[in-house]
């Protein structure tokens, strides 16, 4: 019986989100971050970079991005989105290739195979705009709350083949495959466990989809299809933007000017 209640007590504990430390910096209201490969990238749009740190937070570059706001990275680069309606592209080792205009006010990008997606938060929509030529391939939704439609289209996370869109003034995650069409919608309006009131940051990893939410002051997890599967943390303040990495998640306050971890490695 000792044994049994000892094994119990090692798979809560293991699957149970718990803190693990804080990394600070010199920001001024940071926007957004992400995590690759052992450097965290933050973006610090009203000092014109992106801030290049390790994972014990100490700073191992800086690129230069006018206005920057939204930020994705992967083995193929960097991508930066400016609130100048521009789409920044740098190498890995953060040299610029190449600077996309694209509509409206960029607010977020992800690359899902040959094109990248960007919310519009002056057109409410997202734009899949080809990464080689630059043009718009596809305007999915327009401003509404029907299913596929937006109001504040915000951050973004995809898990290669779907991309996951924080639809912040509905307080909904909306879903679409890599060729646009809409899947699904989750999301219940308040502020109970499981609610959403303010969605802003999204991260989708191990069949987990965790969401920010900046009224609520919390990060939660749900599974693909919006079943609420438990919290993270709760008591933050304006947690904007969220990134996974290696069973760590990252969690921004950009009032605070820093960036919170969590251990997440047991959730399934």
């Amino acid at each position: 019986m000792r044994f049994l209640i000892a094994m119990l007590f090692a798979v809560i504990s293991f699957t149970a989100p718990s803190f693990a430390g804080e990394i600070n910096g010199n920001f001024r209201f940071p926007s957004d971050i992400a995590v690759f490969s052992g450097k965290v990238y933050v973006v610090d749009g009203l000092n014109g970079r992106v801030v290049v740190l390790n994972r014990q937070g100490k700073k191992a570059g800086e690129l230069k991005a006018e206005n920057a706001y939204g930020i994705f990275v992967d083995a193929n680069g960097i991508y930066v989105a400016s609130q100048s309606g521009k789409v920044f592209v740098f190498s890995g080792n953060g040299k610029l290739e190449k600077t996309l205009q694209v509509p409206g006010r960029p607010i977020d990008v992800v690359r899902v195979g040959d094109n990248l997606w960007i919310t519009d938060g002056e057109n409410n929509c997202v734009e899949i705009v080809s990464l080689k030529s630059g043009k718009l391939v596809k305007k999915v939704g327009e401003k509404g709350s029907v299913p596929g439609d937006f109001v504040s289209p915000f951050m973004m996370a995809t898990d290669g083949k779907n991309v996951y869109v924080i639809d912040s003034i509905n307080a909904r995650v909306e879903v679409f495959d890599e060729s646009g069409n809409f899947v699904r919608t989750f999301g219940d309006f308040g502020v109970e466990k499981g609610d959403l009131y303010r969605p802003k940051g999204i991260a989708v990893f191990n069949g987990e989809v965790a969401v920010s939410d900046v009224v609520n002051g919390a990060v939660q997890l749900f599974n693909p299809y919006g079943a609420f599967d438990g919290v993270v943390a709760t008591g933050l303040q304006y947690p904007i933007s969220i990134a996974y990495d290696s069973g760590v998640l990252y969690v921004l306050e950009p009032l605070k000017n820093k960036i919170l971890t969590f251990n997440v490695q047991g959730v399934k």
